[in-house]
C-alpha cells in the first residue's frame, strides 16, 4: 500500500510539473518588463505587503517562484535571493526575467520540490511562498521544511487559499462541474482544453481559468486550520485579502463598468470574504 501511495504521488507531481510547464503562472508575454507591470497592476496588495519590509543584504528563499516576479521584485529591493519551482520552463523564464531586468547577479533559481528543500537547515533570513503550498501534495510537509531551514529568528511571510468564501465556493463548484463535464466527454480536462484554446500571449486575464480547470492539486484552508498548521512559528498573525471580485474583470469585461463598485465591495469586504491569507511568523 505505501509502494502504490508513493507510486500516486509521484504521478501527481508530475502532473503538477507538466501543468505549470504548459500554462505557466501569469501567461506568456512579449516582454518581461510588461508581464512585470501587469502583475504589479493585477496584486498590488501582494506587493503592498512586502513593501514595508527590509531586504537589502537579506538573505531570501521563494518557495514557488513561478516566472520569478516576486523574485525580480525582491531583487530590486537589493535582496540577495533564492527562487526556486517545479517548473523548469518556469525557472527558465525567470532567469530570463532576471537577465532583462538586469537582476542576474542578485538572483539564483533552481528547480526543486517544495516538499524536499534542497538547503542546509539555518540557511535563510526570510522566506516567502505566495499561493503556491495549497497546491503541493503535502502541504504540512512544505511548512515543515520550511522551518527547518529558516534561521532563528528568521521570518516567513506565505500566502494560501482561504476557505469559506464567495470565490472558494465558486472555486469548488466549478471543479467538480468540470470534472463533471470530463464524465460526460468521456475524457479529462475538457474545459480546460477549451480555454486554453482560447487563451492569447498578453493576456490580462493571467492564466486563473487554466488554473481553475486544470491544476491537479487545489486546496484551501481556513483561518483556524492554518494557524494550527503554522503552530511550531512564534508571532503568528493571520491576514485575509482580496476577496476577489474586482478581479471578475479580467474574466468577464462586460463588468469594466461596475470596475469601481466592485473594488469598494472587495475593500468592505476582505476581513470577512478575503480569499488569500497572508501568514506572517517567526521561528
Amino acid at each position: 500500500m505505501a509502494k502504490k501511495n508513493n507510486i500516486v504521488k509521484r504521478e501527481i507531481k508530475r502532473l503538477g510539473a507538466e501543468f505549470w510547464d504548459v500554462n505557466p503562472c501569469g501567461g506568456s508575454w512579449t516582454t518581461y518588463s510588461e508581464f512585470m507591470e501587469w502583475y504589479l497592476q493585477t496584486e498590488p496588495r501582494l506587493f503592498q505587503m512586502l513593501d514595508p519590509y527590509e531586504w537589502s543584504g537579506k538573505k531570501v528563499l521563494e518557495v514557488g517562484c513561478g516566472q520569478g516576479i516576486t523574485v525580480n521584485y525582491l531583487a530590486r529591493r537589493g535582496a540577495i535571493i533564492n527562487g526556486l519551482d517545479m517548473s523548469f520552463q518556469s525557472v527558465r523564464q525567470a532567469q530570463y526575467g532576471a537577465v532583462e531586468l538586469g537582476f542576474s547577479e542578485l538572483v539564483n533559481l533552481s528547480q526543486a520540490d517544495a516538499e524536499q528543500l534542497p538547503f542546509a537547515s539555518n540557511t535563510f533570513d526570510l522566506i516567502i511562498s505566495l499561493g503556491v503550498l495549497h497546491h503541493t501534495e503535502n502541504t504540512i510537509g512544505s511548512i515543515q521544511e520550511i522551518y527547518r531551514i529558516l534561521k532563528d529568528n528568521g521570518k516567513i511571510i506565505i500566502m494560501l487559499y482561504r476557505s469559506g468564501n464567495p470565490k472558494w465556493w465558486m472555486t469548488s463548484s466549478l471543479r467538480t462541474f468540470s470534472r463533471f463535464v470530463d464524465f460526460l466527454f468521456g475524457r479529462p480536462n475538457v474545459l480546460l482544453e477549451w480555454f486554453r484554446s482560447r487563451h492569447e500571449s498578453d493576456s490580462t486575464s493571467g492564466t486563473a481559468l487554466l488554473e481553475l480547470f486544470g491544476v491537479p492539486i487545489l486546496k484551501a484552508y481556513s483561518n483556524r486550520e492554518v494557524l494550527k498548521m503554522f503552530s511550531s512559528f512564534r508571532d503568528v498573525t493571520v491576514m485575509n485579502l482580496m476577496p476577489g471580485f474586482l478581479r471578475l474583470v479580467d474574466i468577464l469585461s462586460g463588468l469594466k463598468l461596475f470596475e469601481g463598485l466592485l473594488a469598494t465591495v472587495d475593500h468592505v469586504t476582505e476581513q470577512v470574504w478575503g480569499f488569500y491569507q497572508v501568514i506572517e511568523a517567526r521561528k
